[in-house]
């Protein structure tokens, strides 16, 4: 086990491959996890590790040390990583819908490999902890934004609100959501 922290991992890795393969080896699954809880898509987790990594193989060199935890440099790309896939996931969504085609799914070995690395069935019942903490209101639109990928003018006429309101409710009830599951990297 090597006892460099992140810092002077990233540090060495300039001139020092295998520094940065044991941050890849101390982070990869952690990272795997992260990202298979926020998307529930195997395939999805394992780009946006592979992403992370590449974002931060080529940043290496331009990394300072602020004295932050170890991990924290990582999962910093890991969540732009994240909010970039969920843009092009929205546009990549309604355009394969029109198209009326698919992308060919991981194998049944990655996805269960996945599954059995992450622990996905703990998670899904903290899940459902944290959406059984919110308002039915903040519920029900978090449900209609998300999981169904409505607009908020959409959501907004389902509950009988303003956008407005709609977006409140999808904001707090995602941020009640984000405290409730948020483990530290």
């Amino acid at each position: 086990m090597d006892e460099r922290t992140d810092a002077e991992l990233l540090m060495a890795s300039g001139h020092d491959a295998a520094a940065f393969r044991v941050l890849y080896e101390r982070w990869a699954q952690r990272l795997l996890g992260f990202f298979y809880r926020r998307t529930f898509d195997a395939e999805a987790a394992a780009d946006l590790v592979a992403e992370t990594f590449a974002v931060a193989y080529l940043k290496r060199r331009r990394f300072v040390d602020m004295g932050a935890p170890d991990g924290a440099w990582l999962f910093g790309i890991a969540r732009r990583e994240l909010g970039r896939y969920r843009r092009r996931r929205r546009v990549e969504m309604r355009a394969l819908a029109k198209l009326g085609a698919a992308r060919p799914p991981l194998d049944d070995e990655s996805v269960a490999r996945i599954d059995e690395l992450v622990d996905i069935t703990a998670y899904r019942s903290e899940l459902d902890a944290a959406l059984g903490r919110l308002t039915a209101k903040q519920r029900a639109a978090v449900r209609l934004r998300v999981v169904e990928d409505r607009t908020y003018p959409e959501v907004a006429e389902m509950l009988g609100c303003s956008e407005g309101a709609a977006r409140v409710r999808v904001h707090r009830g995602l941020g009640r959501l984000a405290e409730s599951l948020e483990a530290p990297p």
